[in-house]
């Protein structure tokens, strides 16, 4: 049996390698990434059902009375939820544990979506997406946090490219079998997968290794219903500010809200040693460049996945076709994140998110030229499946990476609430737009709408350029003959350390299987063992 060292976190110092054996250890990282792929795939699921079951919503006997402004509330009410709870999710994951936040946020999830499957009112499946929403937003975070804090710092960048595919998976998943759902079990069989896997992922979390948190003292609770309370106020204001009039007193009491929540959190978090906002990630090099970057892609993305059914239900597809036509998005999804990785490792993260800023503009760019699908809306969707893929790895593992370990469920929850508030902005300057376009032509509000996120492309595309050019090429010194024998012989002795530590564990490992009995210790002590 092979022993591998491997790291344990606790809440302490660092006290030194910890020996398991190499199956153990390869079968933890299997879990980690199972659960923390599985929960992306579990929410991009449930985000695409949504927008599946409120046509069909609308016509059930608990919605039929309802204007259509109302039923939306299914969908705003789970949005507001996670996107004002991950950044505070994110913060009390690191402080608290993350598996235990990441539990609690599965059973909530699951909770959530029975009701909503069992509903018999409209309330009640408010409250159901509530849960969910809540819940979502808990173990999003937790879960890669606790996947980036287990694994080697070699094997992050893999698991962040392995994560951000996982989304188009998702969306696949119910863009391909939501259908064959709805013509089964009516609109309430969209969000069984969701309800199941979480269930299945709940049962795995014993497995998990425990995280403890970094502060025994309680977090900043006032900060954290201030901060709460500032980002629900802001997707209030900007995804219903279309329905009750920009200039309307709710729009603008919304807004007022959330500056003002906004400025209480930061002071709060600026003199609270665990206050609901990391002010020190927020000053590490690089993560404000990935939040700003993340606004503007999920203004952009959001509004393409919004959109996109519109543009082809206006050409005169059925709901079956479009779903044909919407997933080489997610194909291409999928397989442009482990690529973008892999690109990024030779020519750097920055020129991974302006390649994908690149095929944003370019596949909003044959849109524009195409107002009516042809083969070239295909391709214009497999571009923007790539980018989407690039831009999602590249921004989140550079803002990830640039925080520090114990910080990277704050780092996740952060940078995917700017995604999520960017998604707002866009999705309600494209309502504005459709209503009242500025370009004419044939369908002239979506023509406006691409154009707008044409210019995010830019916006992005521009500063990555930037930084690409302004980054200095690192060259590799070379060593002198005195120097390179002093780092051989450094080297033979941290080996040779190495090798008594293995020894030990080896020795102390014989001595457990031999008080219970082990038949056979003696084949343990080959050296091919070691």
């Amino acid at each position: 049996m092979t022993l591998t060292p491997v790291r344990e976190h606790v809440a302490g110092p660092f006290v030194g390698p910890v020996a398991r054996p190499r199956s153990q250890v390869r079968g933890r990282f299997a879990v980690l990434r199972l659960i923390a792929c599985g929960v992306v795939i579990a929410i991009m699921a449930d985000s695409t059902a949504t927008t599946l079951a409120i046509p069909v919503l609308s016509r059930d006997p608990i919605a039929a009375s309802l204007p259509m402004a109302e039923v939306t509330w299914v969908s705003t009410i789970n949005f507001a939820a996670v996107a004002a709870l991950l950044a505070t999710a994110g913060r009390f994951a690191d402080l608290l544990g993350r598996r235990s936040v990441l539990a609690f946020g599965l059973a909530l999830y699951g909770l959530g979506a029975a009701a909503v499957i069992a509903t018999t009112s409209f309330p009640l499946l408010l409250g159901g997406r509530l849960a969910q929403g809540v819940g979502a937003a808990l173990m999003f975070p937790a879960s890669l946090g606790l996947l980036l804090g287990e694994l080697p710092a070699n094997r992050r960048a893999g698991a962040m490219a392995l994560w951000s595919a996982s989304s188009g998976i998702g969306c696949l998943a119910l863009q391909a079998g939501g259908g064959l759902l709805v013509a089964a079990y009516g609109w309430r069989g969209l969000f069984l997968p969701s309800a199941g896997l979480a269930a299945a992922l709940l049962m795995l979390t014993p497995a998990l290794p425990r995280s403890l948190g970094q502060v025994r003292r309680v977090p900043d609770v006032f900060g954290t219903v201030l901060l709460v309370g500032a980002i629900a106020a802001a997707v209030l204001a900007v995804s219903q500010g279309g329905t009750w009039g920009w200039g309307d007193l709710r729009t603008i009491g919304c807004a007022v809200t959330a500056a003002l929540l906004l400025a209480g959190a930061i002071a709060t978090s600026w003199r609270h040693a665990a206050g609901a906002i990391d002010i020190r990630l927020w000053r590490r090099p690089g993560f404000l460049w990935s939040g700003g970057a993340s606004l503007l892609y999920g203004a952009a993305s959001f509004v393409v996945l919004a959109l996109g059914p519109l543009y082809l239900k206006n050409s005169g597809f059925d709901p079956v076709t479009i779903g044909l036509w919407l997933t080489p998005i997610s194909l291409a999804m999928i397989g442009g994140s482990p690529l973008a990785m892999l690109a990024g490792r030779r020519i750097g993260l920055n020129a991974v998110i302006y390649a994908g800023a690149l095929l944003l503009g370019g596949g909003c760019a044959l849109l524009l030229a195409n107002p009516y699908p042809t083969v070239w809306t295909l391709v214009a969707a497999l571009m923007l499946g790539c980018g989407f893929g690039a831009l999602s790895t590249g921004t989140s593992t550079v803002g990830t990476m640039a925080a520090h370990p114990t910080q990277y469920a704050s780092a996740v929850g952060a940078i995917n609430t700017a995604r999520m508030l960017g998604g707002a902005i866009g999705v309600a300057g494209a309502s504005a737009l459709v209503d009242q376009p500025v370009l004419d032509g044939p369908m002239p509000g979506f023509a406006s709408a691409m154009v707008g996120c044409l210019i995010a492309a830019v916006i992005v595309g521009t500063v990555a350029l930037a930084r690409v050019a302004g980054t200095p090429r690192r060259r590799t010194p070379r060593l002198s003959r005195r120097e390179a024998e002093a780092e051989l012989i450094m080297l033979r002795r941290l080996l040779a350390e190495l090798r008594d530590s293995f020894v030990q564990v080896r020795d102390e490992a014989e001595e457990e299987l031999a008080r219970f009995g082990a038949r056979d210790v003696s084949a343990y002590r080959t050296p091919e063992r070691l």
